[in-house]
């Protein structure tokens, strides 16, 4: 019993200095890969372009191919690196295969006993007759064989495969195809997003909030007024986000909220987003303004919605990719137009960084609002400009001229009242 005893604490011992060995070359005290999101309106145009390409050319039960760049892949690995894990990440394409570099924070993982700690992780990813094959795997300093990863992959695809969403996704990808020039994913498209995958997007208890704000839009509606400002819209509703954050989170209080709204400016019934045969209330028809223009309020809350629901840089480089489509086929070039779309960005920020932020904005709609204290002055701002005028005047995005209103802006948002 004794010698039985021996061997055990021996074999704990050995196990744990294992343990502290991989741990020690696994883990490191600064990221390798880091890196900002810098997304401007030429990524959001190759973006439209392949979606546009899928929209008006593929059917369901179609073949098809997107073609990506190597920069715009690099720059969609980043964007959900930093999205999805709060990390950095770097793709490279060459012939028949891809480097993948990735840093995470362990405090955004289950180590979080370790901050300030990072995983760096690097892998080969070699083209197949299907989905590329995991290679070469590198964990900081520890080299991990490949049959590890030849077990692990078909069981991580197990575990995506859960969700509705994923699923979709790998089911119809039937093969990527790399070169130094570009990815091109091939896929099969089985039709519009199925009742799985939204339910998936838009959870049962986030459906019940925006059911709760829906009806209380519907309520405040009912005064008859056919136009109604902003900030006389967001007042009640923001009323009892507050209420229910004493029980609730006041983050995704707010993110429902902003939905609401933003889907009531644009005259759109939540019954075209989201899932199950909820029969959703409808409010009576309004033009909401934002210091008496109705396309700043649908800029602000479109705005709003895409940074409570993804983040600030798409936010931005959305309303930018807009002003700057605009100049060419629409109304113009309009810098007020893109203080609608900073400060909408900013508001759905604060609504979710944090629970004391998302509080903070509640308290102070609570407090009392006017329009003014959502839109930043504007009147003495360029707009409709068409783009040889724009280019003209300013150079042009990124030109010194351009650079120097946009800080003009980005400080007029930043002294709006609803901010502070």
């Amino acid at each position: 019993m004794r010698k039985l005893l021996i061997v055990s604490a021996g074999l704990l011992l050995i196990f744990s200095l294992i343990l502290v060995i991989v741990i020690s070359l696994a883990i490191e005290d600064r990221p390798r890969v880091n890196r900002q999101v810098v997304l401007t309106p030429d990524h959001i145009e190759r973006a439209k372009r392949i979606v546009d390409k899928h929209r008006y050319w593929v059917r369901p039960g179609m073949f098809a191919a997107a073609r990506i760049m190597p920069a715009d892949a690099d720059l969609a690995v980043n964007y959900l690196a930093r999205r999805l894990l709060k990390g950095s990440a770097h793709l490279t394409l060459a012939h028949r295969s891809a480097v993948i570099r990735l840093s995470i924070p362990l405090s955004e993982t289950p180590l979080r006993r370790y901050p300030d700690r990072y995983l760096n992780l690097q892998a080969s990813l070699v083209e197949t007759d299907h989905l590329p094959q995991l290679r070469s795997i590198q964990v900081g300093k520890l080299s991990l064989p490949d049959g590890l990863a030849d077990m692990l992959i078909p069981r991580i695809l197990e575990w995506l495969r859960e969700s509705p969403e994923y699923r979709a996704s790998l089911d119809s990808v039937r093969m990527v195809k790399v070169s130094a020039d570009e990815l091109t994913i091939v896929y099969r498209w089985r039709g519009g997003l199925s009742h799985g995958m939204k339910a998936s997007i838009i959870g049962e208890e986030e459906r019940e909030r925006l059911l709760r704000y829906q009806r209380l839009l519907v309520e405040s509606s009912r005064t008859g007024d056919k136009e109604l400002s902003l900030s006389d819209i967001l007042s009640p509703l923001m009323r009892a986000a507050a209420g229910q954050s004493t029980d609730a989170d006041p983050r995704a209080e707010n993110r429902a909220l902003i939905m609401v709204v933003t889907a009531h400016v644009l005259g759109v019934s939540l019954k075209r987003i989201l899932p199950g045969k909820t029969t959703w209330p409808r409010a009576q028809p309004q033009t909401v303004t934002l210091d008496g223009r109705d396309d700043f309020a649908k800029h602000f809350m479109v705005s709003a919605a895409i940074a409570a629901y993804a983040d600030t840089a798409l936010a931005d480089a959305i309303g930018l990719y807009k002003e700057f489509e605009d100049s060419r086929h629409g109304s113009g070039f309009s810098f007020n137009d893109l203080a609608a779309d900073h400060a909408g960005t900013k508001f759905g920020e604060k609504a979710v960084a944090s629970e004391t932020s998302a509080q903070q904005l509640q308290y102070r709609v609570l407090s009392g609002i006017e329009d003014m204290d959502l839109m930043p002055s504007w009147s003495d701002l360029p707009e409709f400009m068409p783009e040889a005028e724009f280019k003209k005047r300013f150079g042009g995005i990124g030109a010194p001229a351009y650079e120097e209103m946009m800080r003009t802006i980005e400080q007029r948002v930043a002294d709006l009242g609803v901010l502070q």
